[in-house]
């Protein structure tokens, strides 16, 4: 009996000994000063057996076929350290930040950098991970965005009778913050991509704190699209050389931090920054390469050129994914933070982290499955359930993120913030709601040199109203020109999903005589000043039905006919009664923009960048005895818009233009020079000649080229004097081919003999985090510069946006 109890004991023992064999580990990273969770330390196990990294949370699991006999947690910055599970499966370990500074760059027997070989390895196989070079891919995105603030000084807070009022202030915003974010949003989305260009996400779920019903949803797209794979990827809106790019070793300085060898495979850890003295838009941070396949494991990057400016870091984590094993992306991590910005001695910062999951590199999509519009939430999308959130989310809310929520929601009714959403977005969309009816904020001032300023009102239907009937009108006055314009419109949408309408519209107004009137043109903020020159205007009476819709994917059309009476007051007798010209006209317009996409937010549709070219085509009709109509003619015009980016040039901008007149048509119907230049403005119009008077030319035959080159801040960086320098080349020619006998003058200037003009641009020499001012100098020159070379300069402010 005793040996029989011995021998059971002894099994039993035996078998506690087996499953004390710690093969599976997890736990946690952190700062051990900060407390602050570390992404991406590398964990290797036994030696370098097998090992993983943590996730943005700083989370890590392990498993092994092996017993887990110990751990090395390794850490760019931070002293390594050995641990030792024992019979633990929990362990959170706690990294000192090391003194020590980079390491100097450890030179081999050959003479080179031993990050170099890496990087260029990288290099040469960097188009087998390229995600775009995939047939087809789908996958899931929880993404959480927190908005919140840290303390931006350190004050005695030990005698709270002694503060003054901003640090009270200073208190109120810590004690804040001790509980409860300032904003919190989360959303899921699912993501299709098929080759070259077809992409869709569709936000299925989103949760604004304060919203009821958002309208809109937190994605991840500027840190997926940008790619160190990529020459001159995106990094937030602006191009920077990757550290990947072709004869980057010669440009970037690279130092191998760290080399860790798991199982098979190593991961060599590179810094990359600037070399000293090399003038480009760079990237600083730190490359993790993986020796299967030489790909980029993970990224941590950030602008090493517009750090006061662009408080901008981004972490991206890659894993083999699928049967073929393939590097694809699996977690963002996005840091944005305003250093110029503080509230109430606290420096606010935003954080999005985007978890992707459900990846499938072999989907059934089809070309019908996309359209034009990228990206849209389901209608539905803000009435999903916790559970939905809880099954993506990698951790479950914290009570700091909990009590957002719930104070934020509570803020958010008493407040009726969603009212206030709402106003914004029409705000946006240039409306102010008033019930079924908005106010056109558009109509409510203008101003340029022919009409002074003018104030007016005018409102537009919404979908209140009608999904499918939109009714307006407008009434303005001039208070240069002492006249009033009005007019009124409808339309009525026969086909949603292809933008097919039929609109009617009738106004007394003011157009532009020699005018490009190409439609789909919206008005840009701040880069389409040229309207504000103009000094002679014709009054016109409008009649028109217009058909407009998308007949393919990338293709928009038009087809309208208008009837106009034309008063022009260019080339008019002072005190002499406006001539009048009644025209009848048909036109046709195409637009083609490959790769054009929108995106649904905001209950509006927006249009998306794009770097393929915009083609315009348009042909018009004049006729006599139709409606009124006394001339007879055709008109041809064309536009093309095209940009082009180099790693060395930067940015090539191409404006290309041309037309023709055939037939007795009267002189505004004719093309004018295209000139933006008034003495009384000095603001660069960014459109049109800088040098030439809005009407010194006009042709019944033309062609022009407007070219910029921005070569950013390539050629001057100094301490304080950072602009963006821009090099621009105008040239047009023009004909008159046939006699103009409508107007009283006996000759005019058709620029024959080819107009030409250049300048130098120095952008945000004065510049903000969103917004910057420069000065551009531009110079006439050739068959039509003016007598005094004085004459032929003009010098102009210009304004930029950093967004």
């Amino acid at each position: 009996m005793p040996k029989l109890l011995i021998t059971v004991l002894y099994f039993i023992l035996l078998a506690s000994a087996a499953f004390a064999q710690v093969r599976t580990v997890r736990g946690v990273v952190r700062d051990a000063k900060t407390n602050e969770k570390l992404a991406f330390v590398s964990i290797a196990a036994n030696n370098g057996e097998t090992g993983t990294t943590t996730n943005l949370e700083g989370q890590y699991q392990l498993r092994h076929n092996k017993t887990i006999q110990n751990l090395r947690f390794s850490y760019v910055g931070y002293e390594p350290q050995l641990v030792y599970p024992d019979s633990l499966e929990a362990i959170n370990v706690y990294l000192q930040p090391s003194a020590a500074q980079l390491q100097e760059v450890v030179v081999l027997g050959t003479g080179e950098n031993p990050a170099h070989r890496i990087i260029r390895l990288a290099t040469q196989n960097r188009d087998q991970h390229k995600p775009e070079n995939l047939q087809a891919y789908t996958y899931r995105t929880y993404n959480k965005f927190i908005l919140t603030a840290v303390d931006a000084r350190q004050i005695d807070l030990s005698d709270t009778l002694q503060l003054a009022e901003q640090d009270t202030a200073y208190l109120n915003m810590r004690s804040l913050l001790a509980k409860q974010h300032l904003f919190l949003m989360e959303s899921i989305t699912d993501y299709a991509y098929l080759k070259p260009d077809k992409v869709k996400e569709t936000i299925l779920a989103t949760r604004v704190s304060g919203l009821q019903q958002p309208s809109f949803g937190v994605v991840a797209a500027e840190s997926r699209d940008f790619s160190v794979y990529e020459d001159m990827p995106v990094f937030f809106g602006k191009r920077y050389l990757s550290p990947l790019s072709p004869g980057s070793t010669r440009k970037y300085d690279f130092i191998l931090q760290e080399t860790n060898i798991i199982g098979r495979d190593t991961t060599f850890i590179i810094s990359f920054t600037p070399e000293q003295g090399k003038n480009f838009d760079g990237l600083e941070g730190l490359l993790y390469i993986n020796s299967k396949g030489w790909a980029v494991q993970n990224v941590l990057a950030q602008s090493a050129t517009d750090k006061d400016q662009r408080g901008i870091k981004l972490q991206q984590r890659f894993e083999q994914t699928g049967p073929q094993q393939h590097w694809f992306l699996t977690e963002l991590d996005v840091e944005i933070t305003i250093p110029q910005f503080s509230l109430k001695g606290h420096q606010p910062y935003g954080r999005l982290r985007t978890y992707i999951t459900n990846i499938n590199l072999n989907p059934n999509l089809r070309k019908s499955d996309f359209g034009v519009i990228a990206l849209e939430q389901k209608p539905d999308a803000h009435l999903q359930p916790e559970s939905l959130y809880q099954q993506h989310r990698p951790d479950s809310l914290n009570a700091k993120e909990q009590l957002t929520y719930t104070r934020m929601d509570s803020v958010g009714k008493a407040e009726k913030m969603d009212r206030t959403i709402r106003l914004m977005e029409y705000l946006v969309a240039k409306q102010i709601p008033t019930g079924p009816v908005s106010l056109d904020i558009n109509r409510l001032f203008k101003a340029n040199a022919f009409e002074g300023v003018r104030l007016g009102i005018g409102a537009h239907t919404n979908g209140l109203f009608s999904e499918r009937f939109i009714l307006g009108g407008y009434w303005g006055y001039g208070f240069k020109d002492e006249e009033a314009k009005y007019g009124a419109d409808a339309t009525v949408i026969l086909h949603k999903p292809s933008e097919l309408q039929v609109k009617a519209e009738f106004f007394e107004d003011v157009l532009e005589p020699g005018a490009r009137r190409l439609p789909f043109q919206p008005r840009k903020l701040l880069t389409d000043l040229r309207p504000a020159v103009l000094t002679n205007l014709n009054y016109t009476t409008h009649k028109s039905i217009v058909f407009s819709g998308r007949p393919a994917r990338y293709l928009q059309a038009q087809t309208q006919l208008r009837q106009e009476q034309h008063r022009p007051t260019l080339f008019s007798v002072e005190d002499a009664p406006l001539p009048k010209y009644n025209l009848t006209e048909a036109v046709v317009s195409l637009r083609y923009a490959y790769g054009e996409k929108y995106m649904r937010q905001f209950n509006q549709l927006m249009p998306m960048a794009s770097e393929y070219p915009v083609l315009w085509l348009q042909y018009t009709r004049g006729f006599d005895g139709l409606l009124d109509g006394d001339y007879t003619y055709n008109k041809y015009e064309t536009r093309l818009e095209a940009s082009f980016r180099h790693r060395t040039f930067g940015l090539s901008s191409f404006k290309l233009a041309g037309g023709l007149v055939d037939g007795a048509a009267p002189f505004f119907t004719l093309f004018n020079g295209y000139g933006s230049f008034n003495p009384n403005y000095k603001v660069y119009s960014a459109d049109g000649f800088e040098t030439m008077r809005p009407y010194e030319f006009f042709s019944d035959r033309f062609a022009a080229m407007f070219f910029s080159q921005n070569f950013g801040k390539r050629f001057i960086r100094t301490g304080f004097f950072k602009p963006d320098v821009v090099a621009v080349t105008n040239i047009g020619f023009g004909d008159l081919k046939q006699p103009i006998t409508d107007f009283p003058l006996t000759e005019i200037n058709s620029m024959r003999k080819g107009f030409y003009e250049s300048g130098l641009i120095l952008n945000n020499v004065i510049s903000s985090t969103f917004s910057g001012i420069g000065v551009g100098a531009f110079y006439r020159y050739g068959p039509y510069a003016l007598d005094e070379a004085k004459d032929n300069l003009r010098i102009k402010l210009t304004l930029t946006l950093a967004f």
